[in-house]
């Protein structure tokens, strides 16, 4: 009577504990999946963003553009200026800046291949619908894949420069009347940006060990980027890739076709599709930038795609698991008592496994979590970033501009105008200046001001570019040997002429007295000589700012194993 009830009892046993173990192992099945669809969403939402905020950035460099002297005073040079500067901030992604007139004729650009792209000034691009739709919405336009003329496929995005016509006061037989017009579209300031480099750009933004595809469609159903390149600007909906399509998918192209429509009107998602023993899970994020004026423009829809055999792998562990646990549920029947003891045993070791992948699972998602708090915080810091770089930017630019407006309306009123007058004329208003000393003075000081603002700009790209190549790891040091005495030298060199007074350096309302100590014989160091340069002058110019004053001396001292910079006020 006993051996029946321990074998029943020991079956029973053994069906509940099977039971469990696989109620258990489809819970870590569903938990890992559901890990790998938040790191599909995880990696997809932070490619997004970084592209929205790219394209934000060539966006406000257009704004500065059409917003500056330069381009409502036509000045093509000043032009040429501020599409070059935007262009070497995003070459990245971007390899032009072009300027069109209300003919929508190309009137100059800044490229990377400039030289090849000349012959194109004059050009008519009328036609395009870079030129046309901003032309008559006057709002930003984010164009599909256009093949260019070099038969490059490009996405263009390009803003009106218009100007408020002032009102008109006209004289009537009946009395006076006030006719107020509309701006006047004066042409469009475009941006291009390579499909290839575009590809490049997301496939960098991936992380190396997310074994996954990144793809973009627009939001007109164009391929923008795919694995399979021959597709680019291949609009998905069309014949040629749906038949590609039902060739590869095997009679599923239609659920297939079902998330990607999903996806091309949802703001994001993830899916898995089942496609004969591999499952892929789609993640997406709708790619949108919001401009000034409030208008959210969705530009496309990023994919990514990671196959996985996830579920076959852990089906095919449940069915040996069956296997083995029938094995267990009749040893148990043939030996009672041992193959209970064993169960049990059994048991307790699966629960420590499931406790164990759990903790580990968990642990998982603390990390995951900790991770997309970071992307967010690296996120807020690149916005700030780029917002300080633009008012940083700012002030120098328009130093410079209001200089050379104020030289052409005070000083030398025909300089910008020497093509169509006399040059008797800028010849006399020379002489007036240099006659008057005060006057020329001013002029002298204007144009030392215009020089140093340019120095400013051009050490402020500097240092974005070089933090750009910081964060990238890109940053390349040239080392060499040199003399580091001669270098100091020169620092002081290239403060004192930055002063009014080449003889002193001027600190507040003082001059100061600066003492360089040197080595009796020449200090030899091995290290990148502009960086150092930077540094030394980075030093002096703190000293000068907080001296009040007071005499500043530098000295070098060479030690055994250490070499140091002392300058003290």
């Amino acid at each position: 009577m006993v051996l029946p009830i321990v074998l029943i009892s020991s079956i029973i046993l053994g069906i509940i504990s099977f039971n469990y173990f696989t109620l258990t192992a489809r819970e870590i099945q569903d938990l890992a999946i559901d890990d790998l669809q938040t790191n599909s969403e995880i990696e997809v939402y932070s490619i997004s963003n970084i592209l929205s905020n790219s394209i934000l950035f060539i966006n406000s460099n257009l704004e500065r553009i059409i917003n500056s002297p330069s381009i409502l005073n036509w000045n093509v040079s000043g032009i040429d200026r501020l599409l070059s500067l935007s262009l070497n901030a995003t070459n990245y992604l971007t390899d032009g800046y072009y300027v069109l007139n209300e003919n929508g004729t190309l009137v100059t650009f800044a490229s990377k291949n400039k030289e090849s792209y000349s012959r194109y000034l004059g050009i008519d691009l009328s036609h395009r619908d870079y030129f046309q739709i901003p032309k008559q919405n006057h709002t930003l336009y984010i164009s599909t894949v256009i093949d260019s003329n070099d038969s490059v496929p490009r996405i263009y995005i390009s803003l009106p420069v218009a100007r408020e016509n002032q009102s008109v006061l006209e004289f009537t037989s009946e009395g006076n009347s006030l006719k107020n017009n509309s701006s006047i579209f004066k042409g469009v300031v475009v941006a291009s940006i390579p499909i290839k480099t575009l590809g490049g750009f997301l496939e960098s933004q991936m992380h190396p060990k997310f074994n996954g595809e990144v793809g973009l469609i627009d939001r007109d159903g164009n391929i923008l980027y795919a694995s399979n390149q021959s597709f680019i600007g291949t609009n998905y909906f069309e014949k040629r890739f749906q038949s590609y399509l039902k060739t590869m998918m095997k009679d599923q192209e239609e659920d297939f076709n079902s998330i990607i429509n999903h996806a091309l009107i949802s703001k994001n998602g993830v899916q898995d599709f089942a496609f004969g023993q591999n499952t892929t899970t789609i993640a997406y994020q709708a790619v949108n930038i919001l401009t000034n004026e409030g208008e959210n423009n969705r530009i496309g829809t990023l994919f990514i795609t990671f196959p996985h055999t996830l579920a076959i792998d852990v089906v095919t562990l449940i069915d040996s698991l069956i296997i083995v646990n029938f094995s267990i549920i009749f040893v148990i029947a043939s030996i009672s008592l041992i193959v209970s003891i064993t169960l049990l045993r059994w048991n307790r070791i699966l629960k420590s496994n499931v406790k164990q992948k759990t903790l580990q699972l968990s642990e998982t998602i603390d990390q995951l979590e900790k991770a997309n708090e970071d992307l967010k915080t690296h996120d807020k810091l690149q916005k700030e970033f780029i917002n300080i770089a633009a008012h940083e930017l700012r002030t120098p630019t328009q130093a410079i501009s209001g200089n050379l407006e104020l030289i052409e309306m005070i000083y030398i009123p025909s300089i910008m105008q020497i093509t169509s007058l006399d040059k008797s004329t800028l010849f006399k208003e020379f002489e007036a200046l240099v006659s008057d000393k005060e006057k020329l003075s001013d002029f002298i000081r204007r144009l030392v001001s215009t020089y140093r603002n340019s120095q400013r700009l051009e050490k402020l790209i500097n240092d974005i570019l070089d933090t750009s190549r910081i964060e990238s790891n890109r940053l390349e040091i040239h080392k060499e040997y040199f003399d580091l005495n001669e270098k100091i030298k020169n620092v002081i060199k290239d403060t004192a002429k930055q002063s009014d007074d080449p003889a002193q350096i001027s600190g507040g309302n003082k001059t100061i007295d600066i003492q360089f100590v040197s080595t009796n014989e020449p200090l030899i160091v091995y290290a990148d000589k502009i960086r150092i340069f930077e540094v030394v002058s980075n030093l002096l110019n703190n000293a000068i700012k907080f001296s009040e004053g007071r005499p500043i001396a530098i000295t070098v001292e060479k030690k055994e194993f250490t070499k140091s910079i002392q300058i003290k006020p």
